[in-house]
């Protein structure tokens, strides 16, 4: 068989025993020593994930919060606008319905005339909050439906009429 390059060096005196057996230990060294991350390097990489984990649901959880306290704050803003704002609805004993739609049923809301006819102009219009159906102008209520701009809050407005002041009335028994 043929010798190895160490023995066959040693032989011509290339090498000595001693820088053979060294090179021997140093192969011996290198291969036990671990090729991967240690384990001080694999558990600082796991805490720092941890913390930025830990750091993106905070952040996570800090737009949450920032979100609902705006959503809260605006309807507060609306809630004192309504109050401030409210039509009162008239003496009991002569209101009339006034027939809106509410979801999928058309819903009575009994108002004085003068009131449903400024409803049915647009002049003025309804607003839901906490329960209670209010009776508000346009330009409030359009302001608080601006202010609460994809919640779920009830309002109903008509389409703003325009009065032909200077055309003459149509009368009720005109056949066309």
């Amino acid at each position: 068989m043929s010798k190895s390059l160490q023995d066959q060096l040693l032989a011509l005196g290339v090498a000595n025993k001693k820088k053979a057996k060294q090179a021997k230990h140093q192969q011996r060294v290198e291969s036990k020593e671990p090729k991967g991350p240690g384990i001080q390097e694999s558990l600082q990489e796991a805490q720092q994930k941890a913390r930025d984990e830990k750091k993106a649901r905070d952040q996570a959880l800090a737009v949450d919060r920032e979100a609902k306290r705006l959503k809260a704050e605006k309807l507060a803003q609306v809630r004192d606008m309504v109050k401030s704002n409210v039509i009162d609805r008239g003496v009991e004993a002569e209101r009339v319905d006034f027939r809106f739609p509410y979801g999928k049923k058309i819903r009575p809301f009994p108002v004085s005339a003068d009131v449903r006819d400024r409803l049915a102009r647009g002049m003025i219009g309804l607003i839901e909050l906490d329960g209670a159906i209010c009776i508000v102008p346009r330009d409030i209520l359009e302001k608080c439906i601006e202010r609460l701009e994809g919640q779920e809050i009830f309002s109903h407005l008509a389409k703003l009429e325009e009065q032909d002041d200077d055309y003459p009335p149509i009368p009720d028994d005109l056949d066309w």
